[in-house]
């Protein structure tokens, strides 16, 4: 008699083909992702900032410092849109945790957000006048645009709870709130300042900082814990 052979249930990998989970799951949420408007954004504030140094304007610090960080609200608008899934609803019984998903789209999304970042701040600097390029803020812009992207992943976590899946619009329009209110703050609670402006953009600075170990803490809360079903 000849021995049976049951065949493999569930679609398993082919012999010799070992699986690999990680790299379909990276697949599968890249293309759940609302990517135009999340190219859109980040897009958009390449285009901006390449703007001074193709025509060589010859920026100064202040004009410099306040293009960049309209790039870096523009970069966080496109993080707003970064977690939404528009399959959600259909997921729910999905292998995968829910912290590992968002984990796994976040991994995608954010190192292609630092690279069109990287190209901005190159832009921008190229853009600057020469004998200023040494003393361009280069740092305290980039812990800015970190802090306004963790804002807008906790953001973007929250409002999971509220939205099935699709709330990167009340999410970047949250941040645009935010954005707005922090513009009208005082001198001496001022967000948003210019290098010239010696102690005030230290203050600046200092709270930037604050408010990206803030909302990073709120991210690495919100993640593990899934949204409630809804009826």
């Amino acid at each position: 008699m000849q021995p049976q052979v049951t065949p493999a249930v569930g679609g398993g990998a082919a012999p010799g083909r070992p699986a690999r989970p990680s790299a379909d799951l990276a697949r599968h949420e890249l293309r759940a992702a609302r990517v135009l408007p999340l190219l859109c954004a980040a897009a958009l504030a390449t285009l901006m900032c390449a703007v001074p140094a193709v025509f060589s304007l010859g920026l100064d610090l202040a004009a410099g410092s306040v293009l960049l960080q309209l790039a870096a609200v523009l970069t966080a608008l496109a993080v707003a849109f970064a977690l939404d899934d528009p399959a959600a609803a259909t997921t729910t019984a999905c292998p995968s945790p829910w912290w590992l998903r968002r984990s796994v789209r976040l991994a995608v999304v954010l190192p292609a957000l630092a690279a069109f970042w990287l190209l901005d701040v190159l832009l921008v600097r190229q853009a600057v006048t020469a004998e200023l390029r040494p003393a361009f803020p280069t740092a305290d812009l980039s812990v800015e645009a970190l802090a306004l992207t963790l804002v807008a992943v906790a953001l973007g976590l929250a409002g999971l709870r509220f939205t099935v899946g699709q709330g990167g619009g009340l999410v970047a329009a949250g941040l645009l709130v935010i954005v707005v209110a922090l513009t009208f703050l005082p001198q001496e609670a001022a967000f948003f300042a210019t290098p010239d402006d010696g102690a005030q953009w230290d203050g600046a600075a200092a709270r930037w900082r604050a408010t990206a170990a803030v909302a990073l803490i709120a991210a690495a809360l919100l993640l593990p814990r899934p949204p409630g079903r809804r009826r």
